[in-house]
């Protein structure tokens, strides 16, 4: 009795039961787990025991409403000078064939692009994070990372702790399929950029970061403070080794490598004030040792590494405000002959009241695009003595972001935005032979578009999300000038597609443009499901264009009309996974340009089987069939079931239920179709699972309220204060109880105070008397009234019979609440049956709190046709997992103060239920409860402080004339876990936005092993893993599907 995880073929959906088990009730209790029951009523709840009364808690409302509670490459030099230090990217072209991507979902991918009309990843290192920056030198990658996020194991544990920040790692490739981490190191604060020195014999990395946060000074005082860090490390074979870190203040805005020399720049403060600092870093020594030199302060805010300069013994600076009126731009030069010893030479103003903007330098000439409204064109000459002067300022609408020389330095292609109609990405090309010009512009094509547009790009703020590409082409313009340079601009917005202003569409691509010395013409465009990040050439023919998602290259020779060849999903949105013999069933959602596919009906996800024998994530899929997007998605034995639906004319909603059959995995068969108006919207939801899965079939339950008017008086008393208690330091009290009294007669309380005391990071409680807590009364009617309802919940359950696939078909409802007071609480599939929990209240004499009797109905499916509604069994509880005739239960008993929890096994004898162990989690709250094989694990807190004291256990059922369970471990689990299920003695948590996997082999010590990414799911059993074989296997969004053995480690540790 090992797979109550989902496991292969077998797999059942607990559907209602599965939000049943995620949320806790009003009292889930546990207790310090000691190993004995606590229950108060241990002779009541004897072995064998067959009638059971648990604690209820009815629902009743105000008729004014619920109330709800409040829950808590440095770019080629501008005059193409051959560099002696690399900028980094998040792609690298190889010259074998490869193309390496660092993508923020899946880490390091190794692509083989070879045949261009199938690129396919052949390796991939998961590395979560926010990708900055790639480095490739033979077979070592070194990959820069922000946000990088991981957890550090504890030996014999299930306590983690978390890391995060930035990282640089170093990645051995010499094995494309399976690259390795050589090494990793921390980088303080966000990494801002780096460069690397590829030298004969050594390597170097420089790294430039920054940090801004509030911190306590020395006085003890909160102090904002904003900080810059300069790190190196020598590169070896094997391993990064850290030699030198200069602390900078200021924040970094940019930094400029030149020759020798490594120009950080960083800002004083946000807004108040607008000068910046410029340290210069003398970075000569191959192996990374670093030394300052001296540091000069510019007038205002440097915007990239093109707005300095360094050569010819001259430092040259452009700088200006960040908003603001009575500003400035300066362009500001320096003596550095002496590097020691750097002197001011010139300071020249220009552009008042503007923001700067693009900017480049060149040996004796300068250019630099402020912009408020409208565009000027500054032209600056410098001479050899660092003299400047602004000759010509021509004014042109829109901005440029970035300048490229071409043409032997006679021309500047210019990547902006022009706002004349709308806002749409741009070309410019000028004229700069002559300082003097005042009409420098030659020309300038915006991308394809109608007018009024609006887009935008990575290209204004990232240089390397462009190519400016010469002698690439020669094409013709329409006058007849021959182009030899091309420019690839990705752009993405929105385009209206009529006069009114309010129908519009999304769209991204990628704009062809060739240049002349005179003349720039608007080629042909290539589309892309979302935002570009970087478009550049493969080969002479081909180019590709690559976003977080998606990989597509295209045939640009015919620039005009560039064909798409080939095409990658990068990081495909896997949301499920099945298993079906040797097969596995992977679930794709819709790519980007159906980003708002959930508003789409018709929009379609695709489900590709893969062979066991290939990884789930990479495989390629033996078939793939289309299924319907915004729908709930079953494995019903052999056969998949889409359930989609939609409104037709409220109330009344149609559903759709498609069948397919993969009997035979490689050749799937689309089988029949069923259309109703018979089930609820919620069948169909795709934000949730309703459907609960038998033999060949599928149960839906629809249910009612039937509604009493009653008087309703509800009070909630809560400590007066929670701060201290009894004057002892670190003592708090917590707590509260709230007292319902219906049509005037006794109340039924649930709930109480306790005084609570933290050491060593440990919670203890010790319950008091609300008199000892202080405690004040709000009570509800005085303001709201005290007119009310008591509300039972009725249902029915609805079969749709896939006996026949090629025709399914509704059963008649089955009123599963017959009797008046029968109120429905869960159902779950076990066995290939259905199972339907009941409630019926009763009255305990001269107990005024509220209980309830549980029975278990079987719902027969032996003949999917003719199913079978058998009487109820009493039992305590909800059934949660069934093996044989042996069943686990959760039940609801009163505690102390609290409704708290237990977990039953029982044994099914006819038409009873026999009890064989019980255990109460005592003055605690349970969140989740699993069985693996025999034995619960549960996840439990604190019942007076849910956050604190947040423990995990492991039960199992003692043997011979005990009717308890032997607790084998009460340990702290991952603070904010949630455990989404047990299995193969493994237990699987969300945390922190991935899956964390521990051993449970040795159950006196859980250990937390591994951990996977995944993204949020509205639908916590979508991440639930499978269990196939020895791997387990969890779907991660578009962080992909983990397959890991169930011994894998790759939790951080301390020697790492």
């Amino acid at each position: 009795m090992r797979s109550f995880l989902n496991r292969g073929p077998t797999a059942r959906t607990t559907g209602l039961l599965t939000a049943l088990l995620f949320v806790a009730g009003q009292g889930c209790a546990t207790n310090t787990v000691d190993g004995e029951e606590n229950t108060g009523e241990s002779k009541e709840a004897a072995k064998a025991t067959t009638s059971f009364l648990s604690a209820d808690a009815p629902t009743y409302r105000f008729l004014w409403g619920e109330e709800e509670e409040e829950e808590e490459e440095e770019e080629e030099e501008e005059e193409e000078e051959e560099q002696e230090l690399e900028e980094g990217d998040i792609y690298r072209v190889m010259n074998n064939g490869t193309l390496l991507n660092l993508n923020a979902y899946r880490g390091l991918q190794v692509i083989d692009v070879s045949d261009v009309s199938t690129p396919k990843v052949v390796g991939q290192l998961q590395v979560a994070g926010v990708p900055v920056e790639m480095y490739v030198d033979g077979t070592r990658a070194i990959l820069l990372m922000n946000g990088w996020n991981g957890f550090k194991g504890k030996p014999n544990s299930l306590e983690v702790e978390q890391l995060s920040g930035s990282t640089a790692l170093l990645v051995d490739i010499s094995n494309p399929s399976k690259p390795v981490v050589l090494s990793q190191h921390a980088v303080p604060g966000n990494i801002q950029t780096s460069r690397y020195a590829n030298g004969a014999t050594e390597d170097a990395l420089f790294i430039a970061s920054g940090y801004y946060d509030w911190f306590i000074n020395a006085q003890g005082d909160w102090e904002w403070v904003m900080g810059s860090t300069v790190k190196s490390f020598d590169v070896g074979s094997t391993g990064l080794t850290e030699k030198s870190e200069l602390p900078l203040g200021g924040y970094v805005s940019a930094i400029h490598a030149d020759n020798e020399v490594l120009l950080v720049a960083r800002q004083r403060d946000w807004w108040s004030n607008h000068q910046s600092d410029v340290a210069i870093i003398d970075i000569s020594d191959n192996g990374g040792t670093m030394v300052q030199r001296d540091e000069v302060t510019v007038n205002g805010y440097i915007r990239s590494q093109f707005h300095m300069d360094y050569r010819n013994d001259q430092l040259r600076v452009f700088s200006g405000p960040q908003g603001g009126w009575g500003q400035h731009s300066y362009l500001q030069t320096f003596d550095a002959t002496n590097l020691d010893n750097v002197t001011p030479v010139d300071a020249v103003p220009f552009g008042a009241d503007m923001n700067l903007f693009a900017a480049v330098f060149l040996d004796d000439r300068a250019f630099a695009v402020t912009y408020r409204n409208f565009d000027p064109f500054h032209a600056f000459s410098i001479d050899a003595n660092g003299h400047a002067e602004e000759k010509s300022e021509f004014i042109v609408s829109g901005w440029n972001d970035f300048f490229r020389p071409a043409f032997d330095n006679t021309r500047l292609v210019g990547i902006g935005v022009d706002d004349q109609n709308g806002r749409k990405l741009a070309v410019s090309l000028y004229d700069i032979t002559n300082l003097e010009n005042p009409n420098p512009l030659l020309a300038r094509k915006e991308v394809q578009g109608d007018d009024n547009g609006w887009n935008w790009s990575e290209a204004s703020w990232d240089h390397r999300a462009f190519s400016v590409l010469h002698n690439a082409v020669n094409v013709a313009a329409p006058t007849g000038e021959i182009e030899t340079g091309l420019v690839l601009l990705p752009f993405a917005g929105y385009k209206y597609t009529d006069d009114t202003w309010s129908n519009w569409t999304y769209e991204s691509a990628v704009q062809i443009f060739t240049f002349s010395a005179s003349t720039i013409t608007r080629r042909g465009i290539m589309n892309h499901p979302d935002s570009v990040r970087r478009t550049f050439k493969l080969d002479a023919t081909n180019g590709a264009n690559l976003s977080e998602t998606q990989l597509r290259i295209w045939d640009q020779s015919n620039l005009d009309a560039p064909e798409k060849v080939g095409e990658l999903s990068v990081a495909p949105d896997y949301t499920k996974v099945w298993v079906y013999g040797n097969y596995r069933a992977r679930l794709r959602s819709p790519d980007d340009d159906s980003y708002w596919y959930w508003y789409d009906p018709s929009a379609k996800a695709k489900v590709d089987i893969i062979r066991n024998n290939q990884p789930v994530d990479t495989g390629t899929p033996v078939a793939t069939i289309e299924v319907p997007a915004n729908a709930q998605h079953y494995q019903v034995d052999d056969l998949f079931v889409a359930v989609s639906g939609k409104w037709l004319a409220y109330p009344t909603y149609e559903t759709t239920i498609k069948v397919w059959d993969l009997s035979n995995p490689k050749h799937p068969v689309e089988r029949g179709q069923l259309v109703t108006t018979e089930l609820s919207s919620d069948a169909s939801a795709y934000y949730n699972t309703t459907g609960v899965v038998g033999k060949k079939t599928l149960g839906f339950v629809q249910t009612s309220q039937v509604t009493e008017p009653v008087t309703l008086d509800i009070c909630t008393w809560y400590p007066t204060s929670y701060s201290a208690c009894d004057g002892e330091q670190g003592c708090f009290l917590a707590g509260r109880r709230t007292c319902t009294k219906i049509n005037g007669g006794q109340p039924s309380c649930n709930g109480g105070f306790a005084e609570c005391v933290i050491t060593n990071l440990e919670t203890t409680c010790t319950p008091i008397s609300p008199e000892q807590a202080d405690a004040y009364e709000y009570c509800y009617g005085p303001w709201y009234g005290n007119e009310g309802e008591h509300i039972r919940q009725k249902a029915q359950v609805k079969l749709v019979n896939l006996s026949n696939p090629s025709q399914p078909t509704i059963l008649p409802a089955i009123d599963v609440t017959p009797a008046p007071a029968e109120e429905f609480v869960a159902m779950s599939g076990h066995d290939d049956d259905l199972y339907i929990t009941v409630k019926k209240p009763e009255q305990v004499a001269g107990d005024t709190r509220s209980h309830a009797r549980y029975f278990l109905k079987k719902l027969d499916l032996k003949k999917p046709a003719q199913p079978k509604l058998e009487a109820g069994i009493n039992v305590p509880g909800t059934i949660i997992a069934k093996d044989g005739s042996t069943i686990f239960t959760r039940d609801q008993v009163w505690g102390s103060q609290y409704i708290e929890t237990a977990v039953s096994r029982l044994k099914l004898k006819s038409n009873k239920a026999e009890l064989e162990n019980r255990h109460l989690f005592a003055n605690r709250i349970v969140r989740e409860l699993f069985i693996d094989d025999d034995r619960p694990v549960v996840t439990h807190d604190l019942v007076w402080y849910p956050s604190h004291s947040q423990l995990f256990s492991i039960l199992k059922p003692r043997s011979g004339n005990s009717d308890t369970f032997q607790v084998l471990s009460n340990v702290n689990r991952p603070q904010y876990s949630i455990l989404l299920g047990a299995a193969e003695r493994r237990a699987f948590f969300y945390l922190y936005g991935g899956v964390l996997m521990a051993d449970l082999d040795d159950p006196t010590t859980p250990t937390s092993t591994a951990y996977f990414p995944a993204m949020y799911s509205y639908n916590s059993s979508n991440l639930r893993p499978i269990i196939d074989d020895d791997e387990v296997l969890i779907p991660g969004g578009r962080y992909g599907i983990h397959e890991a053995d169930l011994d894998t480690h790759n939790l951080v540790t301390t020697s790492d």
